[in-house]
């Protein structure tokens, strides 16, 4: 099928599925949205994995660490991995521990991570 345009005095055809695509403001809204979603969510799922080995550190075998008088966690964590955030030592130590809470005693053996 074809359809016909008179202009100027010419008559032109042109295939009626060569018409290009037209979409309406809510069309153009959906399609703009639905991208901006995909964005996201590839950038969530691609930096989550590699932003939390870069921040917690590659951890290899802990080993045992006794505390010395006086000395808390968050100092035992500075002394153990002075290049790493004290917070995230904190938590894993608190973790491969079972500890409830941030207090040590002095003489306590602690498993803690060792960084590669």
């Amino acid at each position: 099928m074809t359809a016909m345009t008179i202009q100027r005095g010419l008559i032109r055809t042109a295939p009626v599925n060569a018409r290009a695509l037209r979409l309406t403001r809510r069309g153009r809204l959906a399609v703009v949205l639905g991208v901006l979603v995909l964005l996201v969510v590839g950038l969530s799922l691609g930096g989550s994995t590699s932003g939390q080995a870069s921040r917690s550190g590659p951890v290899r075998a802990p080993h045992t660490v006794t505390v010395a008088p006086g000395e808390s966690l968050w100092a035992l964590a500075q002394r153990i991995a002075p290049g790493m955030d004290p917070r995230l030592v904190v938590t894993q130590i608190e973790a491969l521990n079972h500890l409830a809470g941030p207090q040590v005693l002095a003489g306590q053996q602690l498993v803690v991570p060792v960084a590669r």
